[in-house]
C-alpha cells in the first residue's frame, strides 16, 4: 500500500519540471538561431568591405568600388548596405597619418588616393531580427527590430 501511494504522489513532477525548463530551452534555441543569422550577415558585410577595399586599393573609381562592394555580399540585401570610402596620407614630417577624407575621382579615371595612402571602406547593415519582440530589447531600433552591424577594412593604395 505504501509503495502505491508514493507512486501516485510523484505522478505530475515530470510535467511540472518540463513546464519550468521548456521556456528557458526555447529562449536559448531562438537566441542561438538569431545569433547565427547575425553572424551570417556580419560575414557578408565583411566580405563586401574587403572586396571594396581591395578594389579601391587598385585605384578604381569610387562608383566602381561601391558597385563591387554591393555585389560581393550575396547573403544580405545590397540596397540596405551603407558604404563609405575614405583615404588618408602619411605625413613624414609629423610621423603620423592625416584625417580620413572622402575618396573621390581624378581626371585620369582613378581615385584620388596616391600610392602608399591607406584606403578604408566601411560598411553598415541593419540586421532584421527574425525573433521579433523576443530580443527587441537588444536592438538598436526596437520599434523596427533591427541591429546595426558594421565593419571596416583598411588597405594600402597600390
Amino acid at each position: 500500500m505504501r509503495r502505491i501511494l508514493r507512486r501516485h504522489t510523484r505522478r505530475g513532477v515530470t510535467t511540472v519540471e518540463m513546464a519550468m525548463v521548456a521556456p528557458l530551452l526555447i529562449f536559448l534555441l531562438f537566441g542561438i538561431i538569431e545569433f547565427g543569422l547575425m553572424v551570417k550577415d556580419l560575414m557578408g558585410i565583411n566580405q563586401a568591405a574587403r572586396e571594396g577595399a581591395r578594389t579601391a586599393a587598385t585605384g578604381t573609381l569610387p562608383e566602381t568600388v561601391l558597385a563591387r562592394a554591393r555585389s560581393s555580399a550575396p547573403s544580405v540585401n545590397g540596397d540596405n548596405l551603407q558604404i563609405t570610402c575614405e583615404y588618408r596620407s602619411f605625413d613624414p614630417v609629423t610621423g603620423g597619418w592625416s584625417e580620413w577624407q572622402p575618396l573621390g575621382a581624378q581626371a585620369d579615371g582613378t581615385n584620388n588616393a596616391d600610392p602608399g595612402d591607406q584606403v578604408r571602406v566601411r560598411v553598415s547593415y541593419p540586421h532584421q531580427l527574425v525573433t521579433g519582440n523576443l530580443f527587441a530589447g537588444l536592438a538598436d531600433d526596437p520599434e523596427n527590430g533591427t541591429i546595426m552591424l558594421s565593419t571596416s577594412i583598411v588597405m594600402q593604395r597600390q
